[in-house]
């Protein structure tokens, strides 16, 4: 009987080893991962660098769903609500251009964009958050002046834009928005 001792006293050891390990504690994640959750009660802001990143992708995707394949970028920028938009532009050469407008908000918003060529003003409702970017037409010429106010308060969001040429073929309905045709 002596001989079976060692090799139970081994198994109760390995038994041991093996339950133990099982019963480890998983750690808690660091509060910086609680802190992730999102409340549906939160305000409708943006928190912080990731969301306004996040914005800047959705207003490209925009951009990039209206843009022709005939498109040549001639300018564009992005700037935030706050900032607004008075940007003027040479329209040089022959080809026709396009306008192309997207904004980004954390909430519903609405932003008035002025087109001026001249003595001619015209103005269009820009929906934040369109899955595609308001397109307007405009042919070479004189130069335009592309206007939205900057919003008051604390208005989150931002404005991204493009200026292209496109073949006379990627015109659509109209050839000048600005003096509506």
């Amino acid at each position: 009987m002596r001989a079976h001792r060692p090799l139970v006293f081994t198994l109760v050891l390995s038994a041991a080893a093996l339950t133990s390990s099982c019963t480890e504690r998983k750690q808690e994640p660091p509060d910086s991962a609680k802190e992730k959750t999102i409340s549906a009660s939160q305000p409708a802001t943006w928190d912080g660098k990731e969301d306004a990143e996040a914005a800047m992708q959705r207003a490209t995707r925009a951009l990039n769903a209206v843009e022709p394949e005939t498109a040549a970028r001639q300018d564009s920028d992005t700037t935030t609500l706050a900032k607004g938009l008075d940007r003027t532009f040479t329209m040089q050469g022959k080809r026709p251009y396009t306008f192309d407008i997207a904004c980004q908000t954390p909430a519903t918003h609405t932003l008035t964009l002025k087109l001026i060529r001249g003595d001619v003003a015209n103005e269009w409702d820009v929906e934040c958050g369109d899955r595609e970017a308001d397109q307007l037409d405009i042919p070479a010429g004189a130069p335009i002046t592309a206007q939205i106010r900057p919003a008051s308060g604390e208005t989150e969001g931002i404005i991204s834009w493009r200026l292209n040429t496109v073949g006379a073929e990627d015109v659509q309905d109209c050839m000048d928005d600005i003096t509506e045709c």
